[in-house]
């Protein structure tokens, strides 16, 4: 029997890997819910290109409970940080039968894929699972619409760091999901310590909460200078390694009908859903207090997201000057 992925979450991520990998031929099924679930399974997951729209039917599920586990599943975690932990929970004990139907292993015995952003996952993970293998993403895409994930780079649709966590060497196991993604048009990589790519990554994403506030491109790139010398203050107090800066590069196009530039973080609060700031800004927050590092402008960011979300309020409720006049004088 060949490999099986177990694509956990159907937004911008996993809807759209779950597609490239029915694409490249690859045994996949995709876990998703509500009106996603619906538009799925009513006519694949649709993904726009910029020269082209695919309908790729995908095997798709509403849950743990719709499928029979096999020792030939990979388990990938699409879901953003904020969800990770239920859903580890919920399927980390679910039986896995050998090739004869019985049950001989649990979810947690099988490999695992992380495919958040921040820092936390990854530690929650290990908690259940035995074999978690991090990767550190990197695509344009967009979901706003059920069952539609808008794609503007091919043929390579994302560029990707992917390690064993807590070990050197991804070994065999990790070299081989690192060629099924490569198959499946991603740039991937394999690293020593994913967890300095994610620390990487995240200098990046403290950034997205920004883009969900109004204001000026000058106004943003304030902000940015404040929220990231603050990060990497956090990590040299903690001993967080941080992998160099990245060589990869992403092409990206126009997609017709489609204006991007708007961020996760973004289509996350146009769609009304949770929010991952307290995993991205709210991380630095956290081990800034552990380490008796002052993180004011993250600090500050989380908190009115955190507010506007709790509210469920659209972007641009907020402003940037919100943000900055408690940190930058106004003449």
């Amino acid at each position: 029997m060949s490999t099986r992925y177990v694509v956990i979450g159907a937004g911008a991520i996993g809807a759209l890997l779950a597609a490239q990998l029915e694409l490249a031929g690859k045994s996949v099924v995709l876990v998703a819910r509500g009106a996603n679930l619906e538009a799925i399974r009513a006519g694949g997951v649709r993904v726009r290109r910029p020269r082209s729209t695919e309908q790729v039917r995908v095997p798709v599920v509403g849950g743990p409970q719709e499928l029979h586990l096999t020792h030939q599943d990979v388990l990938v975690l699409a879901t953003k940080t904020q969800d990770a932990e239920p859903v580890l929970a919920g399927w980390a004990w679910l039986p896995v039968s050998d090739e004869h139907g019985r049950p001989t292993l649990l979810a947690a015995d099988l490999p695992l894929l992380t495919f958040q952003n921040g820092l936390a996952t990854e530690d929650l993970a290990v908690r259940r699972f035995g074999r978690v293998y991090g990767v550190s993403i990197g695509v344009a895409a967009s979901h706003l619409t059920p069952g539609e994930v808008v794609s503007p780079s091919y043929p390579i649709v994302g560029v990707a760091w992917l390690g064993r966590y807590r070990a050197a060497d991804p070994g065999d196991e990790g070299a081989q999901f690192a060629r099924d993604l490569r198959e499946a048009g991603y740039d991937v990589s394999l690293v020593e310590d994913i967890r300095a790519y994610k620390a990487r990554k995240l200098l990046l994403n403290l950034a997205n909460g920004l883009g969900v506030l109004q204001g000026s491109d000058t106004e943003r790139e304030q902000a940015r200078a404040l929220l990231v010398p603050e990060a990497r203050a956090v990590f040299a107090a903690a001993g967080i390694e941080v992998a160099p800066a990245a060589t990869a590069h992403l092409v990206v196009e126009e997609v017709p009908g489609h204006v991007g530039g708007n961020l996760s973080t973004w289509q996350s609060f146009a769609r009304g859903s949770s929010s991952e700031v307290d995993h991205l800004n709210g991380e630095i927050v956290r081990l800034g207090r552990l380490h008796g590092v002052p993180t004011p402008a993250n600090e500050r960011l989380q908190r009115l997201l955190g507010a506007q979300a709790a509210a469920g309020l659209p972007p641009d409720t907020n402003r940037l000057s919100d943000l900055l006049s408690d940190l930058i004088p106004v003449p």
